[in-house]
């Protein structure tokens, strides 16, 4: 209706008609023209349950198919495919429906690993990909009723949305509010959509926006628009009238169209009072009644089915005679408003207008009729479904044959434990014998165990605990205790492995997970015992992949990362799983070999987006954000530290979200951001609530890193001294380890320059990574000059340069440490008055600008400050007769490219967390306020600025555009969202405005008017 903001879709006799909520469509509308421009956002829509937030999300969507909308709509709608009474859903079924529809959208040879997180997550993004031209498409993924969705997806789509950050994508779910949820049901979404859920805002990043909106009932000018809609032969309702049926039915629109059915046009008209007010339960029981028996006896089919069903199959479940269904028999359950028909050829598909409405009609019939047409719909639908009728059709009672069978195909499935773990608990429901059931649901926990499936064992924990005493339940509730980071875990699983009574396999397992306990808790010796005996157990060859796991990180607690890596040697490239390759990395990362540790790293992400099953879904992301971080990737460590802070509110991952706070607040203290501080003291106290060695260590480092950052070396040296003083964790104590750099480095800018050199004397001098050397050749350099060996230092400045000079894809490694090492050589020149410290200093600056390193870019700013002169100019003649230049330049492209346009694998991973990194720092200076568009530039940058501002008549008008937007201080990332082009676009503007304005830095631009 005009002027009433109802959205109106087209009637017929099998569409049901919705009004009202104009506005919310209209937000909706302006979310996602935010989300075009680069933002992300999601919004849950909540309220009553079939109060309409589905049919809103639905009427958006369709708006945008109508409106030939450029935007992606990928949908997720949740079936319950049998409604009643199977305690134990079928696993996966949400997400399984989701990458159906993220595969049907992009049609390619491959299909989406549903039960990966990170596999749904590249598809998602996959859809952003443009059609033509330039410009990215918008992604909507409409995840409908989160309160159907299966405790298996739920995990799942938890760890999808705390990746989906990119820019141009808009999350829009439904569910019922958790207040008006059935008792006992847990509502895992709420969270998600919390405004802390998508952490801080950081410099140069636009936050995700999220909100939550409560769905109410119609307004009685949509109840009136309601009545012209479904009834436009009656009299249109008055606004008391409209106001007393609003009340009647609370707005709600199911039952406001079944009360519409029935009321006659006197009471539309106000000349009659309306019905008392009566319940949707009691509405659809008043139109059951109504209907003819054959028609009554096809709804209730349709009903246990659970989902739409065509004429020809509610046949056979009713066990009515093929083709006896009349027209009128379908047109009387139309008409009531229950269910809506659709043509599909010459087949007619029914389904119910509304869940609420299916669950009515399922409840009025007797538990006899729901049994029987359960066992008959199992035989009829076949497949997977089946057996979840089978079970609901035995109505809770003992059916020892099916619970056989059920048991008999668990055990067939030696691959799917989660499916296995399904049929294993309907089978423990139809058990006869107490016994029988026990011993079923304790096989079930066994497999979850193997699957990693935490969340379904806890539901098991109480039955578990009630549970005699074996290896099977000591190994469920030890992996529990052990997830939960509870120090006693090993006790129980200990229990398991030494149950002399337990099968060899539950042994086996037992073992591996006892050894996980006892590496979690650096008890590497131990561990490395305890999975000794299971290849004398099990000859299962994941279980022994497991066990070598294991022993890799027990030797490396033992003997340093070294050790460790020569157990998994020769299994990396036969591996079934992706533990080898994640364990790998870890170990390379401790090592100091980061360039190896993060493509290992990235082995074992590819793995789990195959769907392979790990038991480190969230350690990845914590130890890739270090690796991200150390080879100047900082976007995909931002990304990766995000996931992994959200994570700590999970059992056994209580350590994991404060190491990725810390290595967070680090990014955001190296680039200017305020946030740091606040992330540590968050970090700090959740860990504080679950104390744990190795995560206190991390936090403890991010914190050092952070004041280092921030210019408090006496604090940074303080706080890695007490570390340094207390048992370092062996996987942490490596010569090379990342943080001992940083250790020297502190000493050094408080002025101990014998304990720096103690420290850097006591590390190896061959056989290290570029970084490795490239830093204990700049803190050489450092103690040289501060025992006044000017030559010296000189010297080894020159020489560690060489070595960047000569190896220009290991410099590209390390660009933070190439960076700092300019910086350092820029800030030696300067005050010796060498002719070296302008080329060194802008060097510096051009790497640290690409990294968005903006502290360290303020502190080489304050160098050149001091007085370099040319330091904007050409680089230094003389240069060239000291050493053979550096391939900075290249260098500062490749971090461009990396940074600004991913490719598809790693644009793909921009939102998952990890542990605290060290970094090298720059000499410390007296801290700068952060300047994004400074109002004055350094004198040595004046003459270049003017030529600039004189010469911009040379550029084309899109070279114009972006140098305007660059003017203002924005990135390269928010002049591409402005644009609608790639950042990589602008980057290649920027270079040919660089060459026509005679200019080399973006500093140089800002301020100036280019019109």
């Amino acid at each position: 209706m005009a002027g009433t903001g109802v959205a109106e879709p087209e009637l017929t006799t099998t569409t049901p008609v919705r009004v009202g909520h104009g506005d919310e469509i209209a937000r909706l509308h302006d979310e996602l023209d935010r989300v075009r421009r680069g933002r992300a956002a999601r919004v849950l829509l909540t309220g009553e349950a079939g109060i309409g937030t589905t049919t809103l999300a639905d009427a958006f969507c369709a708006q945008l198919a109508g409106t030939h909308d450029d935007a992606v709509v990928v949908r997720m709608t949740p079936a319950e495919a049998v409604p009643a009474r199977a305690a134990t859903p079928v696993a996966f079924a949400a997400v399984d429906q989701l990458a159906r529809a993220l595969d049907a959208q992009t049609a390619g040879p491959r299909t989406t690993a549903a039960r990966s997180a990170m596999a749904l997550h590249d598809a998602v993004l996959a859809m952003r990909r443009p059609l033509a031209g330039d410009r990215p498409r918008p992604v909507v993924l409409a995840l409908h009723d989160l309160q159907h969705v299966d405790p298996a997806s739920a995990e799942v789509l938890t760890d999808l949305l705390r990746r989906l950050h990119a820019g141009g994508i808009l999350v829009l779910a439904t569910a019922t509010e958790p207040a008006r949820l059935p008792e006992g049901t847990r509502a895992w979404w709420p969270r998600l959509f919390a405004p802390d859920a998508v952490g801080g805002e950081l410099p140069g990043r636009r936050p995700t926006e999220v909100r939550t909106v409560t769905v109410g009932g119609l307004d009685p000018r949509a109840v009136a628009a309601l009545v012209a809609t479904r009834r436009p032969a009656a009299p249109v309702p008055g606004l008391v009238v409209a106001e007393r049926l609003a009340a009647a039915t609370g707005g709600h629109p199911v039952h406001l169209e079944l009360l519409l059915r029935q009321v006659p046009d006197e009471v539309l008209a106000g000349t009659a009072p309306p019905p008392p007010p009566r319940s949707l339960a009691t509405e659809v029981a008043g139109a059951l009644e109504g209907l003819p028996p054959g028609t009554r006896r096809l709804l209730g089919a349709l009903a246990v089915v659970g989902e739409p069903a065509t004429v020809a199959l509610l046949e056979q479940v009713a066990e009515s005679d093929p083709g006896s269904t009349a027209p009128e028999t379908v047109d009387a359950a139309v008409e009531a408003g229950l269910v809506v028909a659709t043509a599909d050829g010459p087949t007619l598909v029914l389904r119910f207008v509304h869940r609420l409405v299916r669950d009515a009609v399922y409840r009025r019939q007797s538990p006899g009729r729901i049994a029987q047409l359960h066992c008959t719909a199992g035989f009829v639908v076949g497949g997977r479904t089946a057996l979840a009728h089978a079970v609901a059709g035995a109505a809770g009672r003992p059916y020892p044959a099916m619970a056989d069978a059920l048991e008999e195909s668990a055990r067939a499935e030696v691959a799917d434990h989660d499916e296995a773990a399904t049929r294993l608990l309907w089978a423990a429901e139809l058990s006869a014998v107490g016994a029988d059931r026990q011993a079923r649901l304790l096989e079930a926990g066994v497999r979850l165990v193997r699957s990693g499936a935490v969340a379904r064992l806890r539901e098991l924990e109480p039955e578990l605990r009630q549970a005699r005493a074996c290896a099977a339940r000591d190994l469920a509730l030890g992996v529990l205790a052990s997830e939960a980071c509870d120090p006693d875990a090993h006790v129980v699983l200990q229990a398991a492995v030494d149950d002399a009574d337990g099968p060899d396999d539950v042994l086996a397992l037992a073992a591996v997970r006892l050894g996980y306990d006892h590496v979690q808790h650096g008890r590497g010796a131990r561990a490395v015992e305890v999975v000794a005996r299971v290849p004398s157990l099990s000859d299962d060859p994941r279980v022994l992949e497991e066990a070598a796991v294991v022993e890799a990180s027990g030797r490396a607690q033992q003997w340093g990362p070294a050790a460790g890596l020569d157990v998994l040697t020769d299994r990396l490239a036969g591996a079934y799983g992706p533990d080898p390759a994640i364990v790998a990395g870890r170990l390379n990362l401790a090592d100091g070999r980061i360039v190896e540790a993060y493509a290992r790293l990235h082995e074992g992400l590819d793995r789990i987006r195959g769907g392979t099953a790990t038991t480190m879904g969230r350690l990845v992301h914590l130890y890739l954000a270090e690796a991200a971080f150390r080879l100047g990737r900082w976007d995909e460590a931002e990304a990766e530290a995000r996931v992994g802070a959200t994570t700590d509110a999970e059992p056994g991952a209580a350590w994991i979200g404060p190491s990725a706070r810390a290595t967070w607040a680090t990014i955001v203290a190296v680039r200017g951001g305020a946030e740091a501080q606040a992330h540590l003291d968050r970090a700090r106290a959740d860990l504080g609530r679950s104390p744990h060695a190795l995560g206190l260590f991390t936090v403890t480092v991010g914190e050092a890193l952070v004041a280092h950052a921030q210019g408090d070396a006496e604090r940074a040296h303080r706080l890695l001294t007490g570390l340094a003083d207390d048992p370092v964790p062996p996987l942490l104590s490596s010569p090379t380890a990342p943080w001992r750099a940083l250790q020297a480095e502190a000493a050094l800018d408080v002025g101990w320059v014998t304990v720096a050199d103690q420290i850097v004397h006591g590390w190896p001098v061959g056989g290290t990574p570029l970084w490795f050397v490239l830093a204990r050749h700049r803190l050489l350099a450092r103690m040289a000059e501060a025992r006044g060996d000017i030559d010296g230092a000189r010297t080894i400045y020159r020489g560690a340069l060489d070595l960047v000079a000569a190896d220009p894809e290991g410099a590209s490694t390390c660009p933070v440490e190439v960076g700092a090492l300019h910086a350092a050589a820029g800030a030696l020149a300067r005050r010796q008055g060498w002719t070296t410290a302008a080329e060194d200093l802008a060097a510096a600056r051009r790497l640290f600008a690409a990294l968005g390193a903006q502290r360290w870019v303020v502190a080489v700013d304050a160098e050149i400050d001091a007085g370099v002169p040319g330091v904007y100019g050409p680089p230094s003649e003389t240069r060239g007769s000291e050493r053979p230049t550096a391939t900075t330049d290249d260098l500062v492209e490749g971090l461009l490219a990396d940074d600004e346009q991913p490719d598809e694998g790693r644009a793909a991973q921009l939102a998952h967390g990890e542990p605290a990194t060290t970094g090298p720092m720059l000499p410390q200076t007296t801290p700068v306020p952060v300047r994004r568009t400074p109002d004055t530039l350094p004198a040595a940058s004046v003459e270049a600025v003017s030529a600039a501002s004189a010469d911009h008549h040379t550029l084309t008008p899109r070279e114009r555009e972006v140098v305007k937007l660059v003017a203002q201080g924005l990135t390269s990332r928010e002049v591409a969202a402005a644009l609608y082009v790639t950042p990589k676009a602008i980057s290649y503007h920027l270079g040919n405005v660089f060459a026509k304005l005679g200019v080399t830095s973006r500093r140089q631009l800002w301020g100036r008017t280019f019109e």
